[in-house]
């Protein structure tokens, strides 16, 4: 037997937003990535470059893909949580 407390698992929103969360800074590294990518690659390349409207394009595109992404995580883990046998304690 365990001398570990009893911790109640999380409830459904708690749980939805804490996957929410997690995705959204996974999703928020890649944005990171892909804009310093964008930003430096061509520099070190040695094409000009210019903080142009395609830039900001992209990387506007880049935060929307995170904000849908995120989204779309919470509304599937609260509308289709795991089965308890998958939760680990």
């Amino acid at each position: 037997m365990s001398n570990q407390p009893y911790v109640p698992p999380p409830t459904k929103v708690r749980d939805a937003r804490n996957r929410a969360f997690r995705t959204f800074v996974q999703g928020a590294a890649t944005d990171v990535a892909g804009s310093v990518a964008l930003a430096v690659l061509p520099a070190l390349a040695g094409a000009d470059f210019a903080w142009s409207r395609a830039y900001w394009a992209a990387v506007g595109l880049l935060a929307a893909k995170t904000a849908i992404t995120t989204a779309v995580s919470y509304v599937a883990r609260l509308k289709a949580p795991p089965p308890p046998s998958l939760i680990r304690p």
